[in-house]
């Protein structure tokens, strides 16, 4: 039986902004919507996770009572599967990085060999969203469950000396005035600049920072 996710759900609505299950010429892969510059995006398709194909069209035809469709990995490497029922569905832990060939370039959440915070963001878009609150002083998400909306703030966990370091860092590139930002599976923070308009920006990784805990779900 599908279970619904407790965590933080994606609502990214940008078609490169999350993956899909589609179907190929020899069966269903993994398909990436990949942002190359303001006009031009390219359909990037792997065939090489049969088992994460899989874990999400098991949620997918059990819910949509059809195959394929978005889902996201978050930062705890578990596999998030949104229906039309406008749930979003846990479909497992899947630890193997995506990765995509582009022109013989090899595309992956994980940060390119020598990408510095404040350089554009090469992509892929696909990530959890999260705030950075105003004054850089904290990071929060909204957590959603029964049509309530409860913020969720990483000073609530960590204590605030803890999350308004981290918020600082990653203002640093984004501005002091907050605003959205994402987290992928190769704990990647990336998100829109400070000036509207402008290329993404690459954030830093989370590295040794403290987080917010893993949601309790069964990942074995």
């Amino acid at each position: 039986m599908a279970v619904l996710y407790p965590g933080n759900i994606p609502s990214n609505v940008g078609k490169d902004a999350k993956y899909s299950v589609v179907s190929g010429a020899d069966g269903y892969e993994i398909r990436l919507t990949y942002r190359v510059s303001n006009r031009e995006r390219a359909l990037l398709t792997t065939d090489a996770h049969p088992e994460l194909v899989e874990m999400v069209n098991a949620v997918k035809n059990e819910v949509n009572l059809v195959p394929g469709g978005a889902f996201y990995i978050n930062e705890y490497l578990d596999v998030l599967v949104p229906c039309t029922d406008r749930e979003c569905y846990f479909a497992g832990n899947y630890r193997h990085t995506l990765e995509f060939d582009f022109d013989g370039q090899k595309v992956s959440p994980k940060a390119p060999d020598g990408l510095q915070p404040g350089d554009e963001w090469p992509g892929p878009r696909v990530g959890i969203r999260f705030k950075i609150k105003a004054g850089a002083r904290d990071i929060a998400y909204l957590r959603k469950a029964g049509g309530r909306e409860t913020e969720v703030c990483l000073s609530e966990v960590h204590g605030p000396k803890v999350a308004a370091e981290l918020a600082r860092r990653l203002a640093i590139h984004k501005g002091e005035s907050g605003g959205r930002i994402y987290l992928n599976e190769a704990f990647e923070f990336f998100g829109p600049p400070s000036t509207p308009g402008d290329p993404f920006v690459y954030m830093g990784s989370l590295g040794d920072d403290l987080w917010f805990p893993p949601p309790a779900v069964n990942r074995s």
